[in-house]
């Protein structure tokens, strides 16, 4: 009885650590999506030719915010105790990236010049700040998650 209760934790908290772990992901391809698809272009020169810098540098903030958060993520499974922590990563990831989805989207942009460039100085820096965040909320996970060890508050 006690060995069938014991899998069954296990088996619940891979499925929660995996279901967060997908929700972090999902969050942060669909703000790449928005960012990319309505984040206003950069427009310069006499031509007023448009160039979507969000399109363009969104993907690799993306990657490297999932990157940072498989290995935050990582770091938390294996035992049910920490669900709280994997679960709070979730949302942050959620929230951090929402957050620069929608100043991404909606900030207004710089405009300078007689002709004018107009430069969308929020939609070429909310993801890598976001990516950033993702990185240190990982960090911060991990840190969370491991328990001090009993000597090392006795070394020098």
């Amino acid at each position: 009885m006690y060995q069938d209760d014991v899998r069954h934790r296990a088996a619940t908290a891979d499925g929660s650590w995996m279901a967060w772990t997908a929700v972090g992901l999902g969050a942060i391809w669909l703000a790449v999506l928005l960012i990319s698809l309505f984040a206003p272009d950069m427009v310069s020169g006499s031509e007023q030719e448009h160039l979507p810098v969000a399109a363009f540098a969104t993907w690799f903030w993306g990657l490297v915010a999932s990157a940072a958060l498989l290995w935050g993520m990582g770091r938390l499974r294996g035992s049910a105790a920490r669900r709280p922590i994997w679960v709070g990563l979730g949302v942050a990831v959620v929230a951090v990236w929402a957050v620069a989805a929608v100043l991404s989207i909606t900030l207004p942009v710089f405009v300078t010049g007689s002709d004018p460039t107009r430069i969308p100085i929020a939609a070429m820096v909310a993801p890598p700040a976001a990516a950033l965040l993702t990185a240190l909320a990982g960090i911060v996970a991990g840190i969370f998650s491991t328990p001090p060890r009993p000597d090392a508050e006795h070394t020098p």
